[in-house]
């Protein structure tokens, strides 16, 4: 952004294939656009959902995780369209914030409205991630998801490692989980590390 601080989403379209992949397209190059136009990250979502309001199937629905780290500040403020929750790790490894979603998805309803949280002050050590329901709804064959606790517990368990290393070892834990099965759903996570 024009200020130095940096946009980051995390976003997941209902369904699979080339259909929810062209739907995730158009999403990103929306958020592009709007964001160019250095708006608030809630006026963003609902400029966004807008626009997909009236490009999308009926019931057809897209979850969008928006965040603005300002790295001069150290600190972080999101708004988030039905996307599943993001975590903020102290140094210790226990979760300082959860990241709960502000609004509905994107696409089902017109007028949706979405809150912008306040800035998070982000202190030497803290970890943030972002992910996408594929990480937590990964399935074995008998049905027992991975899960959010799961995902908790690796990042603890694993928080000396670079942010690079925890987001490969998180999707290899998924893997394993679940036994090498094909996988069904994407499986995305975005870490970052505060540095000290």
């Amino acid at each position: 952004m024009a200020d130095g601080s940096l946009l980051i989403a995390v976003a997941d379209a209902k369904g699979h294939g080339f259909g929810s992949a062209l739907v995730m397209a158009l999403t990103r190059a929306y958020v592009r656009c709007f964001a160019a136009m250095q708006l608030e990250l809630d006026d963003i979502l609902a400029r966004v959902n807008q626009m997909l309001q009236k490009d999308l199937e009926h019931g057809h629905f897209v979850t969008l995780f928006l965040s603005r780290l300002d790295p001069d500040r150290r600190s972080l403020s999101y708004a988030s369209a039905g996307h599943v929750p993001a975590f903020i790790f102290l140094d210790s490894g226990e979760v300082k914030y959860t990241l709960d979603s502000t609004g509905p998805p994107l696409g089902l309803f017109s007028g949706s409205k979405f809150s912008l949280r306040p800035a998070i002050p982000l202190d030497p050590g803290e970890i943030v991630l972002f992910l996408t329901d594929g990480v937590t709804e990964s399935t074995t064959p008998d049905g027992h998801q991975f899960g959010s606790q799961r995902v908790l517990d690796y990042v603890q368990a694993h928080k000396q490692d670079s942010a690079s290393n925890l987001a490969d070892g998180l999707h290899q834990a998924t893997r394993v989980f679940v036994l090498g099965d094909p996988q069904d759903d994407d499986i995305t996570s975005v870490i970052i590390k505060a540095g000290r």
